[in-house]
């Protein structure tokens, strides 16, 4: 069924497949990061009959990981860079936006850049780069570059085959077409 157009930015259609007595199949092909937790959500209704102990949505009210500052974003930043004051002012505004309040955590004790490890680019650190692998699962260049950061869109073709290189995975720059 197609999703109400009013109600996202961008129109979809959701097809569950399934035969009777077996697991369905849902693809979900595209989509625009503004608007994918709307399609999740319109996804998981879709799922809803093949899953009786599924809740309702609600997402819609939840707070993203990291998103706990309390509705002011200009003053977590303000206190953030305060408190890691050698991080250039475009890379603090980038960690604040993606990681929020756990930015800090995954920080640590550093109090330099050196601290944070090599630089790959645009101020991405071995230090993100592990945060990452440990509590986000990223696994490779791709990962880091294209579906969590996406980077990808500011290093050049050398720092991002050199991050393939560091983390021992090919880099396919599979989202520089996204």
């Amino acid at each position: 069924a197609s999703a109400n157009a009013s109600a996202v930015t961008r129109d979809y259609v959701l097809d569950v497949d399934s035969a009777p007595g077996q697991a369905p199949v849902l693809s979900v092909f595209g989509g625009k990061i503004t608007t994918f937790r709307k399609l999740a959500e319109h996804a998981l209704e879709k799922l809803m009959p093949f899953l009786p102990n599924m809740r309702p949505s609600w997402t819609a009210k939840e707070t993203l990981p990291g998103g706990d500052m309390g509705g002011d974003f200009a003053g977590f930043l303000s206190a953030f860079r305060a408190r890691h004051a050698y991080l250039p002012p475009d890379v603090a505004l980038r960690l604040a936006r993606a990681y929020g309040t756990r930015a800090d955590s995954m920080l640590g004790e550093a109090t330099t850049m050196t601290d944070l490890g090599r630089d790959f680019g645009s101020g991405l650190t071995s230090r993100e780069i592990d945060y990452l692998k440990t509590q986000e699962w990223a696994q490779t260049a791709d990962d880091i570059l294209w579906r969590r950061s996406k980077l990808g869109l500011h290093l050049t073709q050398a720092q991002r085959l050199a991050l393939a290189a560091a983390l021992g995975t090919p880099q396919t720059d599979a989202g520089a077409a996204a």
